[in-house]
């Protein structure tokens, strides 16, 4: 297991284009990937209860399947326990979340239906910084969150954010490093995770359906 942290802050898209020209990313070495992230859950969203997040993601041809347990997010600060498996295609494997890393209030995950309940698809740039002492990788995120609709339409919450992962060091050089880059950026912490905004779109979406229903 590794633990996970980092600083999630939100960018004004206006002012996201800077980011290339700020002399800490100009001088570091960068590269743009394309991700896109499927989430799984019960119809009774019982992962997202227990806190944790289950998802798919494919990175050009490679397939990543990743466990994320409940942590603390303070102004904009999360730390949690991640798990990482490669797979061969894009389909989820439930036998490799064994009984060390469930969480014990849910069944064995091989025993649960887990469906897709939301998609992330977006463009991340990637530069790696040595800032106060630190190591932070630097991924500035745009795309967009998306729960579709059983009627072919889909609900859609944009992402335009910045993260900075703590690779060694200490986590005071994250917060010490937004400070920097929020001199020329517009720059908010954020305590909300993309896939907490997924489950969002989804619970919206369900409370749309059932009004449907009563009309």
């Amino acid at each position: 297991m590794a633990t996970e942290t980092e600083l999630k802050l939100l960018v004004d898209p206006a002012t996201v284009g800077q980011l290339e020209h700020h002399p800490l990313l100009h001088a570091a070495s960068g590269q743009e990937i394309l991700l896109r992230n499927t989430y799984y859950d019960t119809s009774a969203l019982e992962l997202a209860a227990a806190r944790i997040a289950l998802r798919v993601r494919q990175q050009g041809r490679r397939y990543i399947q990743t466990l994320k347990t409940r942590g603390q997010s303070v102004h904009g600060l999360h730390q949690r326990g991640e798990w990482e498996w490669e797979l061969e295609n894009d389909r989820l494997n439930p036998e490799l979340l064994t009984a060390e890393i469930w969480p014990v209030e849910l069944p064995p995950a091989d025993q649960l239906t887990l469906v897709p309940v939301f998609t992330t698809d977006f463009r991340r740039r990637l530069w790696l910084v040595r800032f106060d002492g630190a190591e932070i990788e630097v991924a500035r995120d745009q795309g967009e969150v998306v729960c579709s609709r059983g009627d072919g339409d889909r609900l859609v919450d944009p992402i335009c954010e910045l993260e900075l992962e703590l690779k060694s060091g200490s986590a005071e050089a994250l917060f010490a490093l937004a400070r920097v880059l929020g001199e020329q950026l517009e720059l908010r912490p954020s305590d909300i995770s993309k896939a907490q905004r997924g489950y969002r779109l989804f619970n919206g979406h369900q409370r749309a359906m059932a009004d449907g229903r009563g009309e």
